[in-house]
């Protein structure tokens, strides 16, 4: 599997964000948005709430790290 820094840095919506990582449901996303883990983007063409593809791709590493402190 190629390295996800090598893709584009896009933002996709949170269904897609739940499913990139998992997850059958995009309320896991927003518990991470809430948690900090992620931001969310509100961007102007769009009406619902975005994530960056880098970003979502790194919290298994981020949830990690701070599991272990």
């Amino acid at each position: 599997m190629r390295n996800f820094k090598e893709q584009s840095n896009w933002y996709i919506g949170l269904s897609q964000a739940a499913i990139l990582l998992g997850y059958k449901d995009y309320r896991k996303i927003e518990e991470l948005i809430d948690k900090g883990f992620l931001s969310a983007y509100q961007l102007p063409a769009f009406s619902k709430v975005k994530v960056r593809y880098h970003e979502l791709m790194a919290v298994p590493f981020l949830v990690k790290q701070s599991a272990n402190r």
